[in-house]
């Protein structure tokens, strides 16, 4: 036991040793509670400071900032509120005293000394204030991050004319080796010269052609870009007059072309360039596709028409041929104006690229486009029969064109007044194309055919279902149908008015326009003043148009919008009315007035985006 016992003395040192060890840790525990004790009140400063300043109470902000500022010994992070606060409160002494304290810290950061110059230009003394701006730009280094650095400085204070003048020294240093064309272009284009905003970007796409899709984000979306634009078109003509090989030029003229809906100018440019550089007519497709997609047929139809008649023959013949031929039979299909001389003449050449290339799955969509020019247009029932029917028999055609095609002789056959046989297609492609929009359509026709019949609550039933298609026209065309139907459908002697009109539908779906109108007339005899009188207003002007007996056409349009313009059929009667003034009778101004009002007074209808182009086409707008 005594063995085990340490001496006194070492007892002693032990706990003199210990006692020191606390008397440290108590120390360091103090230094560490002082330092987040500051730290603490540095983090409420800086939270109660900045509340400050974003509530605009700059004089205790700025009081804060200073305090912070002081203790920190100068750090940055401070400087830029502490100097705001000032200006603000118009303390020009004070800011100027804080710029010239951190300008003696860091004599070689640029941004102070331009802080300097918008002190004093705040303050009013121009002069001073353009004495520092002019030396930044002297003392500039041949630094490409300084001369970014400076100009940027600038700009953050709107100085337009020195950020340029910090990029073009910064060209000049560097030989044009480094371009600065799109900076100065968009310091141009901030100070509303639009002049020499072109040029450098005219000059930056001459330079990096990779950097033109930057300047169509500018132009798309910068305000006040549209000025810009046609200052752009109007430099790059002229340039290209002299650089006729400069193809970034040419695409870029051509991209404006198409922003203002000029398609016959982008292929004219593409022509162009397509003969210089002896290519196969690739770009002039890319805009006739373009212009077929927007509506502007006629410049699509010559865009395709010149890789036709390319010689010797381009590879991309055949393509063309065939969307030449698709967008003559859309262009028919989407407007009034055309003659039976068009209908005849497109047939024929349909014939003349069936004969030339034989019926084949390449040509099959042409087949059935062929058999819906027929059918609907010619009225040639037998001959569209016979082509569908060749189509959906023919071997190796994809599911979906021979569904498609199964629909036009669905609605042949019930042209033809076969209803059990349209009916077996419908359902057919109905069943095949379940869960597309395809499949769809095929259920409205067969609900459309379940109306015409007079089974109106049938037709109903599959209306409900067809009113939350994901394909959104066909879940549009199924409301206006299902309100039509209810709107209509009531007493007996609704129910009678409702199946004779149903009827003249029908006769009229089946080109019996002169039987419909019979119909039509026999219902306003039995039921006068019924509440189908806009529907068979509407339906007679179609008549007259597919007659084209305009004259007859338009007081019964004129009526709808004056008598019925609130309902079902106000939106279509206003848009026809629009398109026969625009087409046909060229009464612009009417025909604006038109579409301007579907825009107003029928802001939910689907007409409007059409109306919408149309209206600003008719008043000449450059962009959308």
């Amino acid at each position: 036991m005594h063995g085990l016992m340490l001496p006194i003395s070492a007892i002693s040192l032990i706990w003199f040793n210990f006692g020191h060890m606390k008397r440290i840790a108590v120390v360091i525990f103090l230094q560490l509670f002082l330092l987040t004790s500051l730290s603490a009140q540095k983090g409420r400063d800086e939270t109660l400071a900045a509340s400050y300043f974003q509530n605009g109470e700059y004089d205790k902000a700025a009081e804060l900032y200073q305090q912070l500022w002081d203790r920190s010994g100068n750090a940055p992070v401070y400087y830029t509120p502490l100097l705001r606060c000032y200006l603000e409160l118009k303390k020009f002494d004070d800011a100027e005293r804080t710029v010239k304290k951190e300008i003696r810290k860091f004599s070689d950061v640029v941004q102070y000394q331009i802080d300097l110059g918008y002190v004093y230009k705040t303050k009013g003394d121009v002069p001073k204030s353009k004495e520092v701006y002019d030396k930044v730009i002297k003392n500039i280094k041949p630094s490409e991050p300084e001369i970014r650095q400076t100009a940027i400085a600038f700009k953050n204070y709107r100085e337009s004319d020195y950020e340029i003048a910090a990029y073009e020294k910064g060209t000049k240093m560097f030989k044009g080796n480094i371009n600065f064309d799109y900076d100065i272009a968009m310091a141009y284009f901030t100070k509303g010269d639009n002049e020499n905003a072109a040029k450098y970007f005219i000059n930056d796409i001459d330079q990096e052609p990779q950097n033109a899709q930057n300047i169509k984000n500018v132009l798309q979306t910068a305000k006040g870009a549209d000025k810009l634009l046609g200052e752009i078109e109007t430099q790059l003509y002229a340039r290209i007059q002299k650089q006729s090989d400069n193809e970034g030029f040419v695409d870029f003229l051509t991209w404006i072309y198409i922003q203002n809906k000029d398609f016959e100018g982008a292929i004219v440019q593409m022509r162009a360039l397509d003969k210089r550089k002896n290519e196969n007519g690739y770009r002039v497709l890319n805009i006739a596709h373009i212009a077929q997609t927007e509506g502007f047929y006629d410049d699509a139809i010559h865009g395709y028409d010149y890789v036709v008649k390319k010689e010797p023959r381009s590879n991309l013949y055949f393509e063309a041929r065939t969307e030449l031929l698709n967008c003559r039979k859309e262009k028919i299909s989407k407007t009034i104006n055309y003659t039976q001389e068009d209908l005849l003449g497109l047939k024929a050449d349909y014939l003349a690229f069936l004969a030339e290339n034989g019926k084949t799955p390449q040509t099959a969509t042409s087949m059935k486009e062929l058999a819906d020019l027929e059918g609907f247009y010619l009225h040639d029932l037998g001959a569209a029969i016979s082509d569908c029917q060749g189509v959906i028999d023919m071997p190796g055609i994809p599911g979906r064109l021979k569904n498609e095609t199964k629909l036009s002789l669905g609605d042949f056959y019930l042209m033809n007044g076969e209803v059990w046989e349209s009916t077996l297609l419908y359902s057919q492609v109905d069943k095949e194309e379940k869960e597309t929009p395809l499949g769809e359509e095929a259920r409205f026709r067969n609900a459309k055919l379940s109306y015409y019949r007079g089974d109106f609550q049938w037709a109903q039933e599959q209306l409900e279902v067809l009113k939350s298609s994901t394909s959104e026209l066909i879940a549009n065309d199924a409301i206006n149908l299902s309100v039509f139907i209810i709107d209509n459908l009531g007493m007996d002697t609704n129910s009678v008015a409702m199946s004779m009109y149903a009827d003249a539908d029908l006769l009229m779906f089946q080109n019996k326009d002169d039987e419909a109108n019979r119909k039509l007339d026999s219902i306003v005899t039995m039921f006068p003043g019924h509440a189908l009188y806009d529907d068979i207003e509407y339906t007679k002007a179609q008549i007259y148009v597919r007659k084209r007996d305009f004259a007859k056409a338009v007081p019964l349009l004129e009526d709808i919008i004056k008598n019925y313009g609130k309902d079902l059929k106000g939106d279509d009667a206003t848009f026809l009315l629009a398109e026969i003034n625009e087409k046909e009778l060229h009464n612009t101004e009417r025909a604006k007035e038109l579409y301007k009002s579907i825009i107003t007074d029928y802001n939910s209808s689907l007409l409007v985006i059409e109306a919408r182009k149309r209206y600003r086409v008719l008043r000449g707008d450059k962009l959308e």
